[in-house]
């Protein structure tokens, strides 16, 4: 067998390894979001997940929160309807067409969300302090680089 075709089973069984690790690392983070929800006693996760995407991007309108998310638009809108009656988010004319209307948190939603960080933070902690400094170092730059990965598959 020639150096080629032992590089391309080589990088065939890592590609493998890496669809299998993607995969338990999504079905992990679906069961963790549910061990998660009982710390939102008064929002849910995605509501969560939307005013982050408020907060981010809401004032470049609902596609950008919609291509933020991942939901459609209509999702986005029904979703941001619910958080604007509960008084987190509110609609507001867009500084560069007063036409159109933009999302923002409001200061009860900035309230809750970095409430809501701080505890997803302090849960996240013990792990956070299980990494060596090494691993600490390219944890965040590979999570976001994985993230953007993942988002591609959608």
């Amino acid at each position: 067998m020639g150096a080629d075709a032992v590089r391309s089973q080589l990088t065939a069984g890592a590609a493998e390894q890496f669809a299998d690790a993607v995969l338990a690392l999504l079905a992990v983070a679906r069961r963790t979001r549910g061990r998660l929800q009982p710390l939102f006693d008064d929002v849910t996760v995605p509501q969560l997940v939307l005013l982050d995407a408020v907060q981010a991007c809401g004032g470049e309108g609902i596609a950008a929160i919609s291509a933020y998310t991942l939901l459609s638009q209509p999702t986005v809108t029904q979703q941001a309807a619910g958080l604007e009656a509960a008084g987190l988010l509110s609609r507001v004319p867009a500084d560069d067409d007063r036409r159109r209307r933009v999302l923002r948190l409001t200061e009860r939603g900035e309230q809750l969300l970095a409430a809501k960080r701080a505890l997803v933070a302090n849960r996240l902690s013990a792990a956070w302090r299980s990494l060596t400094v090494e691993e600490q170092s390219i944890a965040v730059p590979m999570l976001r680089h994985l993230t953007v990965l993942v988002s591609e598959l959608a």
